[in-house]
């Protein structure tokens, strides 16, 4: 005669099947490192790739000042969860940012021709993504890559008014997020870049965000010299960033441009975003710095 198992026995063993049945769950992306020559220069390259669905495109995304394609970790992650691929290289130059931007063209032009037969992919197809100085970067290349899909800055910095002259040469549609103006962003600079833009889809001010809030992870050193971060805050940058992705490649894919869109804001130059309005420049008369230093640690 079977007796029913005890009570105390029961809960532990559902509990069991149910990390058993989580932990089957496969990943919803795969991610290599990969050694390339870019521009002459052997970097690291880390790409995600979306696993569970065919990939809608593909997205560079370049890091800023002193960082490293580590602090996009967590963004390659949810472009490949949304089914797009993210490559996400180390930058061969700290300081030449023009020198960066030859970097992303050449990678771009080498995703293009199918020189890395895994990553081939079409103009149309493509995105370029830069956070700081990397959103220089990126947006240097992009105003060289006509049929692009689009360029999306992530709180980019313009030192030296080069990123508003090829906003305005940029045949591609942009979106264009801000934090909260610091030293860090060289007091909100990348709204230059914003009005500058001929194809804008929308810019978007993060109100509280700091220059932090662009990057995951990020660094304690960054947040003592660029002010505070949150998650909450990180993920909706995330998650804007993706959205915005997708939503380039949509464009592209039918054909059609931010000017032609009637359901878009066209000109601006900035939409406030759900937690509120831009908020004003803030321009001291000492020199802002360049960036944080960061070890990669």
């Amino acid at each position: 005669m079977s007796h029913p198992p005890k009570p105390w026995l029961v809960l532990p063993l559902l509990l069991l099947l149910a990390a058993g049945g989580a932990a089957a769950q496969p990943l919803a992306y795969t991610k290599s490192t990969e050694r390339v020559a870019i521009a002459g220069d052997e970097e690291s390259v880390d790409v995600y790739r979306p696993a569970l669905r065919p990939s809608a495109g593909v997205a560079i995304v370049a890091h800023g000042f002193t960082r490293s394609r580590i602090r996009h970790r967590d963004l390659g992650r949810a472009l490949a969860e949304a089914g797009v691929t993210a490559v996400i290289p180390d930058l061969p130059s700290v300081v030449d940012h023009w020198a960066n931007g030859e970097a992303i063209l050449a990678l771009a032009q080498e995703l293009e021709t199918g020189r890395f037969a895994t990553l081939a992919v079409e103009r149309s197809h493509l995105v370029l993504i830069g956070t700081s100085a990397g959103g220089l970067a990126t947006i240097l290349a992009a105003a060289k890559l006509p049929g692009l899909a689009g360029w999306i800055g992530l709180d980019p910095v313009d030192r030296t008014g080069s990123g508003a002259d090829a906003a305005a040469e940029l045949s591609a549609p942009a979106v264009v997020l801000l934090g909260s103006a610091s030293t860090c962003n060289l007091f909100n600079s990348g709204r230059e870049i914003a009005r500058a833009l001929s194809h804008p889809v929308r810019t978007m001010a993060m109100k509280g965000a700091s220059h932090c809030d662009f990057e995951d992870p990020t660094t304690n050193l960054c947040r003592v010299l660029c002010g505070g971060s949150s998650p909450e805050m990180k993920a909706r940058i995330r998650d804007e960033t993706v959205r915005a992705t997708l939503e380039l490649l949509k464009l592209a894919a039918a054909g059609s441009g931010a000017a032609s869109r009637v359901d878009m804001p066209e000109v601006g130059p900035e939409v406030g975003d759900p937690a509120g309005p831009p908020e004003p420049d803030a321009r001291p008369d000492v020199a802002p710095a360049t960036g944080p230093y960061d070890p990669d640690d």
